[in-house]
């Protein structure tokens, strides 16, 4: 008699990872580096583009538009408050020179002032009710506070172990405090020119409030060259 063999069933369960969005300026392409722990040095820009992730879904270069609701499987969202906004705007147009020149063309071509109010309207944007990155709106998804990455040490392990926990990624302590002194290397410059306040970005900034709190995002260039115009900027 030949025996039979026995048949086992295996179930593999497929595992879920995530997918990281996030606005410009917001430090995504940094964390997208963080969470696959990838090897990195202190920068201005950190670039995602074409890298093989471990722990995560692709890089996507529509992570600024595309919302969660529209992602089939789990997502990690950095979110952002009214008062992130301006050094969220001061990260976006520093680290992408080469975009505010090819935006503000696009603009106002002839407007001497171009640039600022190219900034000025992502500042509007970013402060508009209807900007998806300021809370998480799926449940089960996983939320990545901006200000989270301004903190100290002791702060950074505690937010971010929750995070790589959620995520089920394996992360040494040490690991962390490494990419956390690697962040403010890199940010060191942006930082310091965010509290002297005297640059077109920090005028863009205040413009842009100034804009927002009368028009909203219903753009024009001759109201925002009578906003100019009567801050004698």
């Amino acid at each position: 008699m030949v025996a039979r063999a026995k048949t086992i069933s295996v179930l593999y369960l497929k595992v879920n990872k995530t997918t990281l969005l996030y606005a410009a300026g917001c430090y995504g392409e940094f964390t997208f580096r963080f969470l696959n722990q990838f090897k990195t040095v202190p920068s201005l820009s950190y670039n995602a583009h074409g890298q093989s992730p471990t722990f995560t879904e692709k890089y996507r270069g529509d992570h600024h538009l595309i919302s969660e609701e529209e992602i089939e499987g789990h997502v990690t969202k950095i979110t952002y408050t009214n008062l992130d906004i301006d050094l969220i705007n001061r990260n976006k147009w520093t680290k992408v020179k080469g975009h505010l020149l090819e935006q503000s063309k696009k603009t106002y071509p002839n407007n001497k002032n171009n640039e600022i109010y190219a900034m000025a309207i992502y500042k509007c944007l970013l402060l508009d009710t209807n900007n998806h990155f300021k809370k998480i709106y799926k449940e089960g998804n996983l939320e990545i506070k901006f200000s989270w990455f301004l903190e100290n040490t002791e702060q950074w392990i505690k937010n971010f172990s929750k995070i790589f926990n959620e995520l089920k990624i394996t992360i040494k302590e040490k690991t962390i405090i490494e990419y956390h002194d690697i962040f403010f290397q890199g940010q060191k410059e942006i930082l310091q020119e965010h509290e002297t306040k005297n640059d077109l970005v920090y005028l863009s900034n205040k413009i842009g409030q100034l804009y927002f709190d009368q028009y909203k995002t219903n753009f024009s260039e001759k109201k925002f060259d009578e906003i100019y115009n009567n801050l004698g900027a």
